[in-house]
């Protein structure tokens, strides 16, 4: 993927100043958005933001939670007749 002329493209790893560690999710002319790691997304004038090219990994995603499923309990239908 061709970079834009800031030098940064998506799914690069950055600092911030004021954030922290993040991963470029979108780069054009006018705006960069960030995928923070503990500050959520964020959107930046490409222009003026000031960022730090990073080698830390981003952190592993949680694990997905699954409800448990429910199961109709015998003594119900048996209460019921």
């Amino acid at each position: 993927m061709a970079k834009n002329s800031t030098g940064f493209a998506p799914n690069e790893r950055i600092n911030h100043s004021i954030y922290g560690l993040g991963t470029i999710s979108e780069v054009n002319d006018m705006h960069t958005v960030i995928d923070f790691d503990e500050n959520g997304r964020r959107k930046f004038v490409t222009s003026i933001v000031r960022l730090e090219r990073t080698d830390i990994l981003a952190p592993a995603p949680p694990p997905r939670k699954t409800r448990a499923r429910s199961t109709k309990s015998t003594k119900s239908k048996a209460a019921d007749n």
